[in-house]
């Protein structure tokens, strides 16, 4: 698999940061990098391509990042989840890594952090699909 196969999407509904990470990550790491404000159209997509790792925000809209983790994860629970949000509170931690996230990251976000965590999420994907072909699992 190359990089530019692994890809992620961006869930905020601030364009500024979605822009932010999209452009950063694509050019930073290679991945393949889809971004949305509106997190239905994030879910509807989900549903429909495969998406290796989710980074959304929590504080949303309609529906927040913990409805949408839990309908992520319902559907496809082989992707990995980071959460970005504004609450440093134990509360939002423990939900988030109840709901399947990896990695918490806080605004403002630390770029070359989210950066080493999809770098750390790709070298696992890459691991588990690695063990996966060795006992002749196909998709």
């Amino acid at each position: 698999m190359n990089k530019d196969d692994f890809k992620i999407m961006v869930v905020d509904d601030e364009p500024v940061i979605v822009k932010l990470l999209t452009d950063n990550l694509a050019s930073l790491t290679n991945h393949s990098i889809t971004g949305f404000t509106d997190p239905y159209l994030a879910i509807q997509a989900f549903q429909k391509e495969t998406f290796h790792l989710v980074l959304t925000d929590i504080n949303m809209p309609n529906i927040d990042g913990f409805a949408l983790l839990k309908q992520m994860n319902a559907h496809r629970p082989s992707s990995h989840f980071m959460v970005i949000t504004a609450y440093k509170n134990i509360e939002v931690v423990a939900r988030s890594m109840r709901l399947g996230a990896s990695y918490i990251f806080y605004k403002p976000i630390d770029l070359e952090a989210v950066i080493a965590a999809v770098d750390t999420m790709f070298g696992r994907y890459l691991y588990w699909v690695e063990r996966l072909n060795e006992i002749g699992w196909e998709k």
